[in-house]
């Protein structure tokens, strides 16, 4: 074993052979970054290493910035150990494994590093700014993030801000969709750089990270009934298994050719817990389940789903503000599909019967002025000016706590 790697604590680094041969290997932290007390000399040369803002460099160049071979080498490794980045081990020709050496450094949050160190910003405050000023989204779904610049946030807060809008612009512009993971990677890097402050950016400003197609675990369309899917001459689902409820990813719905089994309705719902309460009462019903506001992919999956099917859609959703939003938005995919829709245990007095009741906040209150001054269903309509009055909402759970069916 190389010196290097020797000094390595195999507890706090994982480590994964690459290559065809899997002669080359890749070192990877176990665990998120944490604070790391350096000397004034190895915050000199972190610096150093991250004034270029690219998240790969190779272990050659960085080193040639340090003074002290063994000064870099040391630091290296405890900053992969404090879990700040990854390091590629690579074995030149004709070496044997047991003399493998860094060769590329993968930063897993730069940004994250500097301002922790409590390192100056390497590009000026205006200079940032301006870059700000410069962008404009290109999706509609992220305007307001353009209006979202604080000159008073440090500039590393703004360029990490920066760089996650305009990942997010491209990632809606790609039609991705996935885990907040794979957008952390995609954005930043690093599968877990992602966290609770960006999203309070985001929803601040207007963002549903599931409308965008991101989401806390691996997207997929549920459904269940008793229905057989058929893609060709292939049988795709049994109605057996499709009966018990199951996650199909779009693409295996969008190859679906034909449906064998009756129903007598389509129910979209909004709750998890209400999908899985519904699923056990194997009724003549195909129910499926609405993550929030549905992104491009669940929709076209959904739509293709839906013009197989002669039969109409019921949609239950939360007695709330965003509940009738996503409503709207699963309604407009069964107007899509030609099919007729109509609420579903959504109606005004269910407001006032049901239990937990909470109080509607300041932005609900906005969004129900803006729903009902946009155009709603006679039905939702009621509902919204019930809660207007009531100053409540509901979550759809606990309508169907005592559900037994129809």
């Amino acid at each position: 074993m190389s010196h290097w790697l020797s000094q390595i604590d195999p507890d706090s680094v994982r480590r994964t052979p690459l290559g065809a041969r899997g002669h080359n290997l890749l070192l990877t932290p176990q665990a998120a970054p944490q604070p790391l007390l350096l000397s004034q000399e190895e915050q000199e040369l972190v610096d150093g290493w991250l004034k270029s803002r690219r998240n790969r460099m190779r272990w050659s160049s960085l080193l040639a910035l340090a003074d002290s071979h063994a000064l870099a080498a040391n630091l290296l490794r405890r900053l992969l150990e404090a879990g700040w980045c990854e390091v590629e081990l690579h074995a030149e020709t004709g070496l044997r494994l047991s003399q493998l050496e860094p060769f590329w450094v993968q930063w897993l949050d730069m940004y994250g590093l500097r301002h922790l160190l409590g390192m100056a910003d390497a590009r000026p405050q205006t200079e940032v700014v301006e870059l700000w000023r410069g962008w404009q989204p290109r999706h509609p779904l992220l305007l307001g993030l353009a209006e979202s610049l604080s000159p008073h946030l440090q500039s590393s807060t703004l360029e990490r801000r920066l760089k996650l809008a305009q990942a997010l612009d491209q990632w809606l512009l790609d039609g991705c969709w996935g885990t907040e993971r794979q957008f952390s990677q995609r954005a930043l890097g690093r599968s877990k750089a992602f966290g609770a402050a960006d999203r309070q950016w985001l929803a601040e400003f207007g963002v549903d990270l599931e409308a965008c197609g991101i989401a806390a675990h691996t997207p997929h369309v549920f459904l269940s009934g008793p229905l057989g899917l058929w893609a060709g001459q292939q049988c795709l689902l049994s109605a057996a298994l499709l009966q018990q409820g199951v996650a199909l990813g779009p693409e295996a719905l969008m190859s679906v050719s034909a449906v064998e089994g009756a129903i007598r309705s389509v129910r979209i719902v909004e709750n998890l817990s209400v999908f899985q309460t519904l699923s056990q009462q194997a009724l003549p019903v195909l129910t499926i389940w609405v993550p929030g506001q549905p992104h491009q992919r669940w929709r076209e999956a959904v739509r293709h789903l839906l013009t197989l099917l002669r039969v109409p859609v019921q949609i239950a959703c939360d007695l709330a503000p965003s509940g009738i939003a996503v409503a709207m938005a699963a309604g407009q995919v069964a107007e899509q599909a030609g099919r007729p829709w109509s609420p579903w245990r959504m109606q005004p007095e269910q407001l006032t019967l049901a239990n937990g009741a909470q109080p509607l906040s300041e932005a609900e209150q906005t969004q129900l002025a803006r729903l009902m001054g946009g155009g709603l269903p006679p039905l939702l309509h009621g509902l919204a000016m019930e809660m207007q009055e009531k100053q409540c909402k509901v979550e759809q759970e606990a309508l169907f706590i005592e559900d037994r069916g129809d």
